[in-house]
């Protein structure tokens, strides 16, 4: 028997549904899970999702405290960057937690190149205390539709939960609101079943993430919909196409129209700015998307629209792309533009600053020569970000290339070293978007 202490980056909470599988999995094999303190000697198992959550894990990891004690990190960004993390001290574990073993080195960063997958995903009971208590659901883990920019289809196979397991996740919960969670819940093959098993057991569905097609295949779901949120992503089709997300414009339309239909007041649209080859033309055809869609809807119609910097996830075909930097005016006029329509728009977030891109990035592309400057960066930011054209170039000096441009498909990315993936594969879907693009090599 062994014994452990955990803590996550996520939010306001010390735990997450990632380590609540470990946890349940060690415990199962008889080893004591504690919260963490840093008056012990423990190991210390860490879950980081974010890459920025970097940052305040150095300044952890270098407590005194911590010296000497034994730090296994795992989680989304661990397993895609652990490039970043291996420099100080640390384990990286990769993939499926019930599957973390740990003393075993099968998939851990640096000792073995595989993830870790499990056959079978089932859901375990998870209440997330934050503000209020939460119950979550999982319902499938992974996603069919392999988008070039997002890590979710390339980085795990789709795997659903049982209808069975899922039933007893309901009943167990003592929260009347749920969250059933999936990277994209309407591909799950009996999503319309669990819908109306929600309806059935008195709970309430709080997740509104679906997707266009999912809806239009089954446009019957959204009677058990309160609020849905979309990836639109691409203001244009020509943009959507080439990110491997090609809804046309009708397809968009008509899932507006049957949200309106089905009583749905308002929805969110997650949409990426800075995409390969996009230009200022973009938003003339995002508008007149918009003029079509505000023909379709109700009066007061709301439609929140969240814009977000592009940014290369690591293991994505679109990871040697450069991240969205600098000014855009034609975003900014957008604010502007939408004046005497019938439905209402809101935009936030705001635009993202070039200085939260460059951390971002450092976070994702650093690699061991840059270890050091990583470390003084987690520690001394603000000095840092006075001086910002002078970080890149020192960066760029470390590094051998440029933080915030695009990454030479020549030269091996940080984690190629330790992760196996669809490299090749992604390397040739890259080629196909940067010549439709007419981005330079």
């Amino acid at each position: 028997m062994a014994e452990f202490e955990c803590l996550t980056f996520s939010g306001e909470s010390y735990n997450c549904y990632g380590l609540e599988l470990v946890k349940r999995n060690l415990e199962i094999k008889g080893h004591k899970i504690y919260p963490f303190s840093l008056n012990s000697d423990r190991p210390v198992l860490i879950s980081l999702y974010w890459p920025e959550q970097l940052y305040p894990f150095l300044r952890l990891r270098f407590h005194k405290n911590l010296k000497n004690r034994r730090i296994i990190v795992g989680g989304n960004y661990p397993t895609t960057s652990p490039n970043a993390l291996l420099p100080f001290d640390v384990e990286v574990f990769m993939g499926d937690g019930e599957l973390f073993d740990p003393f075993s080195e099968s998939y851990m960063a640096g000792k073995d190149r595989k993830r870790a997958v499990i056959d079978e995903i089932h859901p375990i009971l998870y209440e997330d205390l934050q503000k209020n208590r939460r119950s979550f659901c999982e319902l499938s883990r992974g996603c069919k539709n392999r988008c070039y920019f997002c890590q979710y289809g390339w980085l795990k196979p789709y795997r659903e939960a049982s209808l069975v397991d899922i039933e007893e996740i309901l009943r167990s919960v003592k929260t009347k609101s749920i969250r059933a969670f999936a990277a994209d819940r309407t591909s799950h093959s009996r999503f319309s079943e669990i819908q109306k098993l929600f309806q059935k057991l008195g709970k309430t569905d709080t997740g509104s993430d679906v997707t266009l097609r999912g809806i239009l295949k089954n446009p019957e779901t959204l009677e058990y919909l309160r609020k849905v949120r979309i990836g639109v992503e691409g203001m244009s089709y020509r943009i959507r196409k080439r990110i491997g997300k090609p809804f046309t414009d009708n397809e968009i339309v008509e899932f507006c129209r049957l949200v309106a239909k089905y009583g749905i007041k308002t929805m969110d649209w997650y949409m990426i700015y800075g995409l390969p080859g996009e230009t200022p033309s973009e938003m003339e055809s995002f508008c007149k998307l918009l003029d079509r869609i505000d023909a379709e809807m109700p009066e007061g119609y709301t439609i929140a629209i969240h814009w977000n910097a592009f940014s290369p996830s690591a293991q994505t075909p679109l990871q040697w792309y450069r991240p969205a930097m600098g000014k855009r005016q034609y975003l900014v006029d957008f604010a502007n533009l939408w004046r005497g329509r019938k439905i209402k728009l809101t935009n936030r977030p705001l635009l993202t600053s070039d200085w939260t891109m460059i951390r971002r990035m450092l976070a994702i592309r650093s690699t061991p020569k840059t270890a050091k400057l990583v470390y003084n960066f987690a520690f001394h930011e603000s000095k840092f970000k006075k001086y910002p054209r002078h970080f890149l170039e020192l960066f760029k000096e470390t590094a051998g290339f440029d933080l915030v441009g695009p990454y030479p498909t020549d030269r091996p990315l940080p984690w190629d070293e330790y992760c196996d993936y669809e490299r090749d594969k992604m390397l040739s879907i890259w080629g196909k978007v940067r010549k439709d693009a007419g981005e330079e090599a």
